[in-house]
């Protein structure tokens, strides 16, 4: 990774090192030491402000040939951490401080949703515990829990990703029917304090006696005050989701 960096860094194009081959870059990568947590924003600057490029003003096909690109070169694993997730978070602040419209930034969504679903569809047969993710129903936007099912999807979590915009008697009737040993909630847009304790106390009701339920995104980290007294997992990140499954579920 840090041999990519240096050389977009240098001035060499994503596509000038695709024609190198994937074996070739590994090989050129594994050279490099890996670097730590702390210099990883370095790492993912440079392929960031690449794809960035091709949004203002848009060009799909500038844009879809370097993610691809960076597919070819990079595992996935490496693109989901270094490039799906953090293009996610770099263009909703462009979006907030209006550099780019919101068209584009569901354009770049669907993009980053066919990406993982490809990846999940070949994926294989699953065995581990059972996870159903999904969105309260004031929530449009699912991308979030689109990257919580890949990455337990990885982990071999038999995962069931419900979408955005799900009314809460739909998930507690699935959840009845289906048994998961766990719920995961996304919550990337905020609510008033009385919807959100209506939600959580319906959760809390019906889901809690059945399974754990982690919660977790932008949304609900200012709703703590809908959380007390409850026994809800929160995460904060995917690292966060993984200490609590190893904790929690056989």
């Amino acid at each position: 990774m840090k041999y990519l960096v240096k050389e977009i860094q240098l001035g060499q194009s994503i596509g000038e090192l695709a024609s190198l081959g994937k074996d070739e870059i590994l090989v050129r990568m594994n050279r490099e030491q890996e670097k730590k947590s702390e210099g990883e924003t370095h790492i993912t600057g440079p392929l960031i402000n690449d794809l960035e490029k091709s949004l203002m003003p848009l060009d799909e096909l500038a844009f879809e040939g370097k993610l691809n690109e960076m597919m070819a070169l990079m595992p996935f694993q490496e693109v989901f951490r270094r490039v799906l997730i953090p293009l996610q978070i770099r263009v909703g602040e462009l979006w907030f401080e209006e550099k780019v419209s919101i068209a584009v930034e569901h354009y770049v969504t669907t993009q980053v949703k066919q990406k993982l679903f490809s990846v999940m569809s070949i994926l294989g047969m699953r065995n581990g515990p059972k996870v159903v993710i999904a969105c309260p129903p004031w929530d449009l936007h699912e991308i979030g829990a689109q990257m919580v099912a890949y990455h337990c999807s990885t982990l071999g979590y038999q995962t069931t990703l419900l979408g955005a915009n799900l009314p809460v008697e739909s998930l507690i009737h699935f959840c009845t029917r289906t048994n998961p040993d766990a719920v995961a909630l996304s919550f990337t847009s905020s609510v008033s304090d009385n919807k959100c304790r209506a939600y959580f106390s319906e959760i809390s009701k019906y889901i809690l006696p059945l399974c754990m339920v982690l919660v977790g995104g932008q949304g609900i980290n200012q709703r703590d005050i809908a959380l007390e007294n409850q026994d809800f997992k929160i995460m904060k990140s995917l690292h966060d989701l993984d200490n609590i499954f190893n904790n929690s579920v056989d």
